[in-house]
């Protein structure tokens, strides 16, 4: 006499029941995720906004000569070089040979984190300049931006003092 033995295995019922409870929980689980993603991004993008002003800020009081941040208003992109013309006009600068190269660089934003500046913000080409930060290791003054996602997420505001050159980060508040 054949016995016969109950293989073990789910059935597609199961299967199904358990896949519409997971995909559930996802719908669930996406907005909060989502929201908190946006968060740390615009956190990121304002940690990389403060690392280049300390950095120009440091360049400058080395190269002995002013350094300028730049940002294209409506964009995540910005530059740093010396606050020369001839580094801005698209000539390359840096006629003297014998001088140290400066420090240029060139940035973006992770994508879908935009700059928000003041209006009045002096314009040459494409580029809105945001800060000039001078060989004394101050800044010729005071000036906030404001870092935002397309999204719902809180905005930041990245902030230079302008006798002192100091860098700060905030989260942006409803008043401000």
């Amino acid at each position: 006499m054949a016995r016969h033995t109950r293989r073990p295995g789910l059935t597609l019922l199961e299967v199904l029941l358990v896949m519409a409870i997971l995909v559930l929980l996802a719908a669930v689980a996406y907005p909060t995720l989502s929201a908190m993603y946006g968060d740390v991004r615009v956190k990121a993008a304002a940690d990389q906004v403060r690392g280049s002003w300390t950095e120009a800020r440091a360049n400058a009081i080395e190269d002995g000569r002013a350094y300028r941040f730049s940002v294209e208003p409506g964009t995540g992109k910005y530059r740093v070089a010396p606050d020369d013309p001839s580094f801005w006009d698209g000539s390359g600068g840096q006629a003297d040979e014998n001088a140290a190269p400066p420090h240029i660089e060139e940035g973006e934003l992770p994508k879908g984190i935009l700059f928000e500046t003041p209006s009045d913000l002096p314009v040459e080409g494409n580029w809105s300049t945001v800060a000039v930060f001078n060989p004394d290791g101050t800044c010729e003054h005071d000036i906030e931006i404001t870092l935002k996602e397309d999204d719902d997420s809180t905005p930041v505001v990245v902030r230079v003092r302008g006798m002192t050159g100091a860098i700060t980060v905030r989260k942006k508040s409803e008043g401000r």
